[in-house]
């Protein structure tokens, strides 16, 4: 029975001694591998300029540029009080800037961004599509309708603030971007304490049949615990046309703006107006245009920030054999 088992006993050590001595061969010569990691499929956005003209000029006391994504506030490069021209120099590219101006009577009129909240992302799963030749995402429209839900969504929201006034909505298919101000006015009415008051940009999707805020997306603009008597020296307003895009290449279209001589209270918010006042908020963005009047609501015709579908350039292709 010994004498049986010898050969297979050898055949195994044989095995194991090929397998140890092709494992050494291989540590010994490792295989020569090239790695290269492919490139990126777009390229990276220039930094560019963002430039235009207040009127009258003689109003502008300061002109700054805010990014309402990073929060960062931008000095001009150049500001002639003589003809209203200002120019903000290498900007971060691909990005949306808002240009804030503080008037000689004290008061602030500012743009708004009221694009996506991830307006480049979209843009870059676009390209990404077409490069793997799949089709585009599916387009939904956004109509009166839209605007309706997403004017009620706001009123029927439960929050510590009781007052809620959208501002302006901005739609843009089955997304929409909403700046609304809240109050939290009890307190003093009560005992003649603080207020809270907020202006905040609230980003909303439309999905399976009904729009929703999406969650901790929110951009606080505003935000100030005060007394009554400080909150009614705030005269603060938003206008689309002073917000600026630096396209991908480091383009954008100027922005030109003539200052308001009195102030519009559905705009923003003015010194010694009503915490509770009612006023119509502005929409764009409308696929269908509606018929006649449209109830509690100010249309607009045209669309925000279209240079700011601009396409993204593809990462240049590297020449064969390069």
């Amino acid at each position: 029975m010994a004498d049986r088992n010898v050969p297979f006993s050898m055949i195994r050590c044989s095995l194991l001694a090929g397998w140890l001595a092709v494992a050494g061969a291989a540590w010994q010569c490792p295989a020569k591998v090239d790695l290269k990691e492919d490139p990126p499929p777009v390229a990276a956005p220039k930094a560019g300029d963002v430039s235009g003209t207040i009127d009258p000029p003689a109003m502008v006391a300061k002109v700054e540029a805010v990014s309402r994504n990073t929060l960062k506030t931008y000095q001009p490069t150049a500001f002639d009080k003589a003809t209203g021209r200002f120019r903000f120099a290498n900007l971060p590219g691909d990005a949306d800037y808002d240009v804030r101006v503080t008037t000689t009577d004290g008061r602030t009129i500012e743009g708004i961004d009221l694009s996506w909240i991830e307006a480049r992302m979209l843009r870059l799963a676009a390209e990404r599509r077409k490069q793997l030749n799949m089709p585009p995402e599916r387009e939904e429209p956004f109509d009166p309708d839209d605007a309706k839900a997403i004017l009620k969504w706001v009123q029927d929201w439960k929050d510590f603030m009781e007052v809620k006034r959208v501002l302006y909505v901005n739609g843009m298919g089955k997304r929409a971007t909403v700046l609304v101000e809240l109050m939290r006015t009890r307190e003093f009415h009560a005992a003649g304490g603080a207020l809270v008051w907020r202006v905040e940009l609230w980003y909303m999707q439309n999905e399976f049949g009904g729009w929703d805020r999406l969650a901790n997306s929110e951009r606080v603009l505003h935000r100030e615990r005060i007394s009554p008597a400080e909150w009614k020296k705030i005269d603060l307003q938003y206008f689309p046309e002073l917000s600026a895009h630096v396209n991908p290449d480091g383009t954008s279209e100027p922005v030109r703006f003539r200052l308001p001589d009195k102030g519009d209270l559905s705009r923003g918010r003015l010194a010694n107006s009503d915490p509770e006042c009612k006023t119509l908020p502005h929409v764009y963005g409308l696929d269908s245009r509606p018929q006649g009047q449209v109830k509690d609501m100010q249309i607009h015709d045209q669309r925000i920030k279209a240079d700011a579908g601009a396409p993204i350039p593809s990462t240049p292709k590297a020449p064969k054999g390069g």
